[in-house]
């Protein structure tokens, strides 16, 4: 079962913190799995979630809590990681990711070796529904796992959340000055269908809307988000770093600010290990 092994929330001591606590409890719960708090500076007794926790642990929840004062996060999952392979990472969304220096939450997505999960909302994820945006651009072996990983994951979840699932890509415009019969929007748009529907058909996944749209992914994938009152979406990230991810970003750092739900990342390579969990 996905999740079976353990998920980990990392805690700031931010107003935020809370949504990403309950919704790793509520994961854990549903799921039947342990939870490690990951707190990055030692927290007060008296505060509203450490006295939900000793709530929780009594009720007979497995949370266990640890503390990393004055250290990195990236660092410390990473070596966590290597000692205890956790499902799952979350944590609260940043509501700023500006600046020349990736923020932490880019850090996470490129360097976290499993699923991410930055959360924005407090609301249920029944409420709403579960969005998958893969990637048409190219042919690559590796991108077409990537993206199936990406119909898994969401399918997997709208299951347990007995919400709707639904799928979007977006293709390019046509380029300026390019030939009309191979750069047409309705080519392009025709091209992208054919890749997503083979996607769906090799995945045996059956949603219940595919949004097809023009423009760069960050601007249609947030766009069909807020039109159909997505819970989450589900995204897969090349992980670029260093020069290249400076210059170039990838397209889930992209869309954190654009979207008001949930997200969950899954990074390309890393993210294998799940294929028999959700098959």
């Amino acid at each position: 079962m996905l999740f079976n092994r353990k998920i980990l929330v990392a805690l700031e001591g931010t107003d935020s913190d809370e949504k990403a606590f309950k919704r790793a409890v509520l994961i854990a719960d549903r799921m039947k799995c342990a939870m490690d708090v990951l707190w990055l500076n030692a927290p007060m007794a008296d505060q509203p979630i450490m006295q939900l926790i000793t709530r929780l642990q009594v009720d007979g929840l497995a949370i266990n809590v640890l503390y990393i004062e004055n250290k990195s996060l990236v660092k410390e999952v990473r070596r966590r990681w290597k000692d205890d392979h956790f499902s799952l990472l979350i944590k609260s969304c940043d509501t700023d990711h500006s600046g020349f220096l990736a923020p932490l939450d880019w850090q996470l997505l490129r360097q976290t070796p499993c699923p991410v999960l930055l959360v924005k909302r407090d609301s249920l994820w029944e409420h709403g529904a579960i969005l998958a945006a893969v990637d048409p651009r190219g042919k690559e072996e590796k991108r077409n796992r990537l993206n199936q990983m990406v119909l898994m994951m969401a399918g997997f979840i709208a299951r347990e959340a007995q919400a709707p699932l639904q799928v979007t890509a977006a293709y390019p415009p046509p380029m300026l000055g390019a030939e009309l019969e191979n750069q047409s929007a309705e080519l392009l748009k025709n091209d992208v269908e054919a890749v997503v529907h083979t996607l769906l058909a090799s995945s045996k996944m059956k949603p219940a809307d595919v949004w097809i749209g023009e423009g760069p992914p960050e601007h249609w994938v947030s766009q069909t988000a807020k039109e159909n009152n997505a819970a989450v979406v589900v995204i897969g990230t090349q992980a670029r770093s260093g020069l290249t991810g400076a210059l170039l970003g990838n397209t889930a750092e992209k869309i954190l600010d654009r979207l008001s739900c949930d997200v969950l990342v899954l990074r390309e390579g890393v993210s294998e290990g799940l294929r028999n969990l959700l098959s």
